[in-house]
């Protein structure tokens, strides 16, 4: 809600604070007519108001198109985008004069056991980010817990004293977290009152991970620029870039996760350097492969990752004129249009998500469901186009195919990103994904 009030406030556009009530219309998240319940921490975003032209164009739930012949991605409304909750209505609806702002304010609890800080959002993240550049120890549940009256969903930070014994933990701690506007729960105890206790196998430490991001002529600029984007100005994180055309010259082990950003490694990653990969990931190393850095892997030796394609054969005869080509050819593609998916929400990978994700795919090229490992986010049976413009022979092969997965060797795993969440910065319900790839998967050791 805060990255959104600060993209309307950067537009000019007002909003006001919801009444209490019930709102009719048009509900994103299912795409039929239902209702909300509203209350004082919701948004109201009238249309008439001078900049309500726009209003329309961001929360547009499908854009329409003249010609499918187009340039650039075709959906992008903000609810989607965002991932919150959100409602259409042709009636106005009541709404405050003010929008409540509240500024949290934590304190030193003296002779805490530990602190405990939700996890579910790109903020989350940037906070985990600032633990680790003032040395403090952070953990995290693999379990849903409560404690002292409270309940705490899978991915909750908890940072214990134990891991962090000096005089200035509480006061460094609390610092960082009114910085970044967490709350943070103290807690007496590291006992549960259900769920896994502090010192169970299923808290674990979350390692200040050592980053390789690949780049040069193999990889998309664009996509490069996301990741970089991504870790310097969002997490505030260092990464090390490394360029390609020396990727098999770099010693794998000085890294705990490689980044493969969308591109074309067939040269990078030959046979012997798959092997390599492979030994690192046995290691304890995490993979991250996004877009069309999947092709170098998928029915690759060793890997499970498999290209999913149209059961129809179709009679090739070129008889197209030359002149239908290109409409011809749209059909097999997908350029920037929204599915809707399923999480598994209990993987680290999906930790903080709702069961429901709606994603942005930016190509036509489908992957079967992993047959070895975990489809942490897939596309099921019923799938379909949620908005924006799908070529119909590329929207076949969506249904039953992988969105993320994740895919053991040893002590670690590649992690296959088929849409990237990263896309051009704006696609924010995606971020954490790539934070939990990073920080929640085989981080268990202390170092």
């Amino acid at each position: 809600m805060n990255r959104l009030k600060k993209l309307l406030d950067k537009h000019q556009i007002d909003y006001q604070s919801a009444k209490k009530g019930t709102a009719k219309g048009y509900l994103y998240s299912t795409q039929e007519e239902g209702k909300m319940d509203l209350t004082s921490s919701d948004l109201i975003i009238h249309t008439d108001q001078p900049k309500g032209k726009m209003v329309k164009v961001l929360f547009e739930p499908k854009a329409k198109l003249a010609d499918s012949l187009t340039y650039d991605i075709t959906a992008w409304s903000l609810p989607y985008a965002h991932g919150f909750e959100a409602i259409a209505s042709k009636n106005k609806l009541r709404s405050l004069n003010t929008v409540k702002e509240n500024t949290l304010i934590n304190s030193v609890a003296v002779g805490a056991y530990a602190y405990i800080s939700k996890w579910n959002s790109l903020e989350d993240a940037t906070f985990l980010c600032a633990l680790f550049q003032d040395n403090i120890v952070p953990r995290f549940s693999e379990k849903i817990f409560s404690i002292e009256g409270k309940s705490f969903e899978r991915g909750a930070l908890i940072i214990l004293r134990n891991d962090n014994r000096n005089a200035e933990f509480d006061s460094k701690l609390i610092a960082i977290a009114n910085k970044h506007q967490r709350s943070l729960t103290s807690v007496s105890t590291g006992f549960s009152d259900s769920g896994v206790d502090f010192g169970s196998y299923s808290v674990k430490p979350i390692n200040k991970q050592k980053i390789a991001v690949l780049s040069g002529d193999a990889t998309s600029s664009l996509s490069f620029g996301e990741v970089w984007h991504y870790f310097e100005t969002q997490l505030h994180y260092p990464i090390t870039n490394i360029n390609a055309d020396y990727f098999s010259d770099v010693t794998l082990h000085s890294y705990d996760v490689i980044i493969l950003p969308s591109g074309s490694y067939r040269d990078a990653l030959n046979k012997s350097m798959l092997e390599k990969l492979k030994k690192w990931m046995r290691a304890g190393g995490t993979l991250i492969a996004i877009g069309n850095a999947l092709r170098s892997f998928a029915d690759e030796e060793g890997f499970s990752l498999k290209e999913k394609k149209s059961d129809e054969t179709e009679e090739v005869d070129n008889l197209t004129p030359f002149a239908d080509r290109e409409r011809k050819s749209v059909a097999d593609l997908i350029t920037g249009s929204i599915f809707k998916s399923t999480i598994d929400t209990t993987h680290p990978l999906g930790f903080g998500y709702k069961t429901s994700y709606f994603s942005l795919k930016l190509s036509g090229t489908s992957y079967q469901y992993l047959g070895k490992g975990v489809n942490v986010g897939y596309f099921d049976q019923s799938t379909k186009n949620v908005s924006g413009y799908a070529g119909s022979e590329a929207v076949k092969n969506v249904p039953k195919s992988l969105l993320f997965g994740e895919e053991s060797f040893g002590n670690g795993s590649v992690v296959y990103m088929v849409d990237n969440p990263l896309f051009r910065s704006f696609w924010e319900n995606g971020k954490l994904f790539m934070a939990n790839a990073v920080f929640l998967l085989n981080s268990n050791t202390l170092k």
